[in-house]
C-alpha cells in the first residue's frame, strides 16, 4: 500500500510568522510563548526553515545601517587629485 504524503508549497503562506519575528526567534529574543510557535511552524515549513537563516545573513550586513564606510582621508585626497586631474585634462 502506498502512503501519500501532502507537500506544502514552498512559498510564504498567511500562516507564516512575519520576517521580524523570525529574526528575533534567530536571536533567541521572543517571549517564551512566541518563541515554541515559531519553533513548531519550523518543524513543518520548509520555507520559513529556507528564510531564517538568509535574514540573519542579510540583517547582520544591514545593522551598520544604510551608510558607506568612511574613506581614510590619504584615499581621499588621492581620489581628488586624480579626478582633478582627469577634469583638467577635459576642459
Amino acid at each position: 500500500m502506498k502512503v501519500l504524503q501532502r507537500t506544502l508549497p514552498f512559498t510564504k503562506t498567511a500562516a507564516c510568522p512575519a520576517s521580524t519575528t523570525l529574526l528575533s526567534f534567530g536571536r533567541n529574543s521572543l517571549a517564551a510563548d512566541a518563541a515554541v510557535s515559531v519553533k513548531g511552524h519550523l518543524e513543518f515549513c520548509d520555507f520559513c526553515n529556507a528564510e531564517l537563516p538568509l535574514l540573519a545573513h542579510h540583517q547582520a550586513g544591514v545593522a551598520g545601517g544604510d551608510r558607506p564606510p568612511d574613506l581614510p582621508i590619504n584615499l581621499r585626497i588621492l581620489a581628488e587629485s586624480i579626478l582633478g586631474s582627469i577634469q583638467k585634462i577635459h576642459k
